[in-house]
C-alpha cells in the first residue's frame, strides 16, 4: 500500500485561496492576517488533516529597505507603504543606512539563511550604483523606487511620472494667465528627476506659443538651501518672473522663504508650485501647491516587484511608473494686473 503523501504548506494554501506565507503566518500566531482569512486557511488546515509537524513552516523572511539618509521627509510615508505590503506578503521589513549596506553584511546574512535576506528594496538610487552592482553579484533579489538614473539602472525600478507630473504643475500655472515663469530644477544633468521636469517645463511653455528664457531657470539641488538662494536669484531680477515651479517642495519651501525677505507676497505677486506634496507642503503660509507624488503605492509596488523575482530565473528589468496628482492650494492665483 502506498503511503499517504503529507500535505504540505503550498497544499493549504492553495486549498484557502491564499499565499504560503499567509499559511505560514496562521501557523505561528502572527497578526496581520484578517479573522476571514484566518478562519479559510484553519479551515483547510482540518481538512488536508495538516501536522505542523508534518512540513515545518518557513522562518519569515526579511526583506531590507536601504536609503541614502534618515531625513528624507518622504521616509515615514515610504516606510509604511512598504512594510505593510510586506506584511501582507508575510515577510518582515529593516530598514538600514546605504553606509551600512556592504557586501559583507549582505554575505554574511545570506550564508545564516537565505530567509535572513530575502530581498532588498533600495530607495533612490543612482545609475551604476556599487549597491545594484553587489546585489546582482550576490543573487539577492533587488528593485529600485524612484531611481536617479535611468531605466538602465539594471533591476526592477518603481518611479512617479515625474514628465507628466511637472506637464501638469507648469500647465497649472499657464492656465492661470503667467507667461513669465521660472523653474528651479535639481540633481544636475545626470538626474532624470532634473530632465523629466525640465523637459515637461519647457514642452508645456512651447504649447503655449512661449520660448524657455534661460535667464528663467536655475539648477538646484533639491534642497531647501537652494531654493532660498536660486529663488533669492530669480526673484532679484529686473523683470522678475510671476511664478516659479520649484521642481520639489523642499525648494519650494526655501523660495517661499526668500519671497518673505523680500516682501514679496504669494501668490499676489508670486505664485509657487512644487512637487512631492510632504507634509509641510499643506502647513505653509499660504498651502503650497504641489504634485502629489503615490508614495505608499510606490512602496507598496516596490515589494511586490521584489517578491515577484523569487525563485525566478533573472528577467529583464521591468520599470513601472505610477501617476502623480495636482494638488492645488493658497500659492498659485492669477497674476496680478499690471
Amino acid at each position: 500500500m502506498t503511503a499517504t503523501k503529507r500535505p504540505k504548506i503550498a497544499d493549504v494554501a492553495a486549498a484557502a485561496g491564499v499565499s504560503a506565507p499567509t499559511v505560514s503566518k496562521v501557523l505561528n500566531g502572527r497578526s496581520y492576517v484578517s479573522a476571514a482569512t484566518r478562519a479559510k486557511v484553519n479551515q483547510a488546515l482540518e481538512e488536508l488533516d495538516y501536522s505542523k509537524r508534518s512540513a515545518p513552516a518557513p522562518v519569515p523572511g526579511l526583506l531590507q529597505l536601504v536609503v541614502n539618509n534618515f531625513d528624507n521627509p518622504w521616509l515615514l510615508e515610504i516606510m509604511a507603504g512598504a512594510e505593510a505590503a510586506a506584511a501582507r506578503q508575510g515577510f518582515t521589513l529593516a530598514c538600514t543606512l546605504a553606509e551600512h549596506a556592504t557586501p559583507e553584511s549582505w554575505r554574511k546574512l545570506r550564508q545564516a539563511s537565505p530567509n535572513q535576506l530575502a530581498g532588498v528594496i533600495l530607495l533612490a538610487p543612482h545609475r551604476g550604483s556599487r549597491l545594484v552592482t553587489t546585489l546582482r553579484s550576490l543573487n539577492i533579489p533587488a528593485v529600485a523606487m524612484d531611481p536617479q538614473g535611468n531605466e538602465a539602472i539594471g533591476i526592477p525600478s518603481v518611479s512617479p511620472t515625474a514628465f507628466s507630473g511637472a506637464l501638469k504643475a507648469v500647465e497649472h500655472l499657464l492656465d492661470l494667465g503667467h507667461r513669465r515663469i521660472g523653474i528651479i530644477t535639481g540633481g544636475g544633468a545626470g538626474s532624470v528627476h532634473s530632465r523629466a521636469r525640465y523637459a515637461a517645463y519647457a514642452a508645456a511653455l512651447q504649447a503655449h506659443g512661449l520660448d524657455v528664457d534661460q535667464e528663467l531657470v536655475r539648477d538646484g539641488d533639491f534642497s531647501i538651501e537652494a531654493g532660498f538662494r536660486l529663488g533669492g536669484e530669480l526673484l532679484d531680477l529686473p523683470a522678475r518672473p510671476t511664478a516659479i515651479f520649484a521642481g520639489n517642495d523642499l525648494q519650494a519651501l526655501g523660495l517661499m522663504s526668500a519671497a518673505s525677505k523680500r516682501a514679496v507676497s504669494i501668490p499676489g505677486e508670486l505664485s509657487v508650485v512644487g512637487f512631492d506634496d510632504i507634509a509641510q507642503a499643506a502647513l505653509t503660509s499660504p498651502p503650497l501647491t504641489t504634485i502629489r507624488q503615490p508614495l505608499e503605492q510606490m512602496a507598496a509596488m516596490a515589494v511586490n516587484l521584489l517578491v515577484e523575482q523569487f525563485g525566478k530565473a533573472p528577467q529583464r528589468p521591468q520599470a513601472v511608473e505610477l501617476a502623480t496628482e495636482l494638488i492645488v492650494r493658497g500659492s498659485t492665483a492669477a497674476p496680478a494686473p499690471k
